[in-house]
């Protein structure tokens, strides 16, 4: 004989616990939906700062060797020195800042292309958001460029001041390191709001914010002159 159903039970859940389970079960993928979206911002972030690290570097290297190479003659110095091995024009932001020409005795120039007379002749000049030498592409991500000359006026080596290109009274013969910042930024834009408060630091002074949502930031290098200018 068959028992009789027990139908208090057999009840299931009321509107009020089914609410309750549906806000709570909400409240939890919101929450993980917005766990897995900061994680995924800031990968983007550590991602493009990396990138910028690399640009940096790699810029501040490239001009570092064709620095220490101005007035560079492999063969006979009996013909002399190379004439003027490193000049510059000041340029402005907008147009991406100052440019530099760099010379030495070489077969080849910074895009590898043989050279007239022997000696290499790379103009590097930034175009675009990149650094390019000779019109050529070098690396991107380069937004400006600032170039000082550190002059040695009391004859002992060591650099007495810095001057911008084209300064009155800067005596080339006379420079003995030249000091160069570069402005780099993000390719990918809205990976941080750093930029939006307090601007950024780029030579030598806080800068007006941008806010386009990329990281800048700057890189700088100092060479001693090898070679006589």
């Amino acid at each position: 004989m068959m028992s009789e159903i027990n139908w208090q039970a057999q009840r299931g859940f009321t509107l009020v616990e089914i609410m309750v389970s549906v806000l709570i079960t909400g409240i939890m993928i919101i929450g993980v939906g917005t766990l897995l979206s900061s994680s995924s911002r800031a990968r983007q972030v550590q991602t493009s700062v990396s990138s910028l690290n690399e640009t940096g570097r790699f810029a501040v290297d490239t001009l570092a060797r064709n620095l220490r190479m101005a007035g560079y003659r492999q063969t006979d110095w009996a013909l002399g020195a190379i004439a003027d091995p490193i000049t510059a024009v000041d340029g402005l932001p907008a147009d991406g800042g100052d440019s530099i020409t760099i010379q030495y005795e070489a077969a080849r120039d910074c895009n590898y292309l043989p050279t007239a007379a022997g000696v290499a002749v790379n103009v590097y000049a930034i175009n675009a958001d990149a650094l390019e030498c000779n019109g050529q592409p070098v690396v991107d991500g380069i937004e400006q460029m600032q170039i000082y000359f550190g002059e040695d006026i009391d004859n002992d080596g060591v650099a007495n001041r810095l001057l911008a290109p084209g300064t009155a009274g800067l005596e080339m013969s006379r420079v003995v390191s030249v000091r160069i910042h570069l402005l780099t930024h993000t390719n990918a834009v809205n990976v941080a709001s750093v930029n939006a408060v307090g601007g950024y630091y780029y030579d030598n002074a806080i800068q007006p914010a941008i806010n386009d949502g990329q990281i800048r930031r700057e890189y700088s290098l100092t060479i001693a002159i090898r070679n006589p200018m």
